[in-house]
């Protein structure tokens, strides 16, 4: 019978966190926190240095690989490598050990990521005299 592991990632996403000063128009990235697990399933310790090979974050019906060599706080992720297109997406994440075995999915967290405008139309440029 295959172990998974305890309840993946208690507290998930502390939230999918939208990176605060990127002064970037396009709003492309969000910040992932979360913590590993410590135990499996049937409750036996798990050490998540050495018996983690790296989690799943799933958003809609896009798959991200995240290294478990990653610590769970402040994890950038391009919304465009994570997310299907411009919309709001329930995300949840999988801790998957050194077995490739895998914990149940986290809580879902919501993510959003709102196209910007669209561009001017009807441009004119005027001449003046020299």
């Amino acid at each position: 019978m295959i172990t998974l592991l305890k309840g993946a990632l208690v507290a998930l996403l502390v939230g999918l966190l939208y990176c605060p000063g990127l002064a970037q128009a396009a709003d492309t990235e969000f910040q992932l926190s979360w913590e590993a697990p410590t135990s499996r399933m049937d409750g036996s310790p798990l050490d998540p240095a050495t018996e983690l090979s790296g989690y799943e974050l799933t958003c809609g019906d896009v798959v991200t690989a995240i290294p478990a060599t990653v610590e769970g706080n402040g994890y950038p992720v391009a919304k465009a490598d994570a997310l299907p297109g411009y919309g709001n997406y329930d995300c949840s994440m999988v801790a998957i050990d050194t077995e490739n075995r895998r914990s149940p999915p986290s809580d879902p967290v919501e993510v959003g990521w709102i196209a910007g405008p669209s561009a001017p139309t009807e441009l004119i440029i005027f001449y003046g005299p020299d």
